[in-house]
């Protein structure tokens, strides 16, 4: 596999390090050769920067993918909004020699220069496309059968569609087929693709944010969910820190907020408390539970290694 760089965007390392962290863990659980580099910025962020400067939008994107075009790497990252902002700029550029050479004879004054040969890819897809569902399966040493679990794309990983090519936009499977290969169930539900809202908390609409997080989380109550798993940190900041200030003003919800690779990990053996998960706002105690008594009554590796055997299981 090509050596690609990580980036990690500013929310995750700011405020949710420890998705940093199971990140970490399963990349280096599955020997991939991600490597860190120094002089990565904000991606920026499209909301606010493009909308006052969408030169300075373009221009601080494309110097984050030069970094990656002159050492010959590929770009991943664990933040949907990162690679959207990124991929969309590239796009651009490729598509408009002129703004490309603009954007260039800017760059060439700080030593850079942007070609866009980078393939930029989220983590998902990532793992779906390039790491492969066997080989996920191969590190497992439990599934999750038995449980319901509810995905949330989010809007950045598969919009816009034209410059991600990474899925069907209205009928998104990738994120499906890993947790299916999982053993969990991929529940169905009517707000699956909707937006979290988290942005209108950063345009002081913290009650219109709310009541966006309230719809998906009161249809994931009534449909029994046993967990959301999502791969968005602004996503995570809405159903893991405003449902827990929801639930402090007594809405009861209850449902566990859990980043991707904090699945994987716990499929791979990693404790909770080694991915971090013991740092959500929403306890997530109750889903690990119920996981370890469903474990216990069936053999979950003997499952795995018998869809190993038959040729790959669920997606075989």
């Amino acid at each position: 596999m090509k050596e690609f760089a990580v980036f990690w965007g500013c929310t995750i390392q700011t405020r949710f390090p420890f998705i940093e962290k199971s990140t970490r863990i399963v990349l280096e659980g599955f020997k991939l050769p991600y490597r860190d580099i120094d002089g990565f910025t904000c991606c920026p962020e499209k909301s606010l920067v493009n909308n006052i400067d969408h030169a300075m939008f373009t221009l601080t994107a494309a110097r984050n993918v030069a970094l990656v075009d002159e050492k010959g790497y590929d770009l991943v990252s664990p933040c949907t909004g990162c690679v959207s902002n990124l991929a969309t700029v590239k796009g651009e550029l490729k598509a408009n020699p002129k703004e490309k050479g603009e954007v260039n004879s800017l760059l060439n004054q700080v030593g850079r220069e942007f070609t866009g040969e980078a393939k930029l890819s989220h983590l998902v897809p990532f793992f779906h496309d390039m790491v492969g569902i066997h080989e996920i399966k191969k590190r497992m040493i439990k599934n999750f059968s038995g449980l319901k679990i509810a995905l949330h794309y989010g809007c950045h990983m598969i919009r816009p569609s034209h410059a991600l090519k990474n899925d069907d936009p209205l009928e998104p499977k990738k994120f499906d087929n890993i947790i299916k290969a999982m053993g969990a169930e991929s529940v169905d539900h009517m707000t699956k693709l909707m937006c979290c809202g988290q942005g209108l908390d950063r345009v002081d609409m913290h009650d219109k944010a709310l009541h966006f997080a309230r719809i998906k989380l009161r249809e994931l109550k009534q449909l029994g969910t046993d967990a959301m798993v999502l791969c968005c940190p602004s996503c995570f900041l809405q159903f893991d820190n405003n449902q827990f200030l929801m639930e402090k003003e007594g809405e009861k919800f209850g449902i566990p907020i859990i980043y991707f690779t904090e699945l994987i990990g716990l499929s791979m053996g990693y404790s909770p408390e080694e991915l971090g998960m013991n740092a959500h706002r929403v306890d997530c105690e109750p889903f690990i539970k119920k996981w370890e008594s469903l474990c216990a009554k069936t053999d979950c590796a003997a499952d795995i290694k018998a869809g190993l055997n038959s040729g790959g299981g669920i997606l075989g």
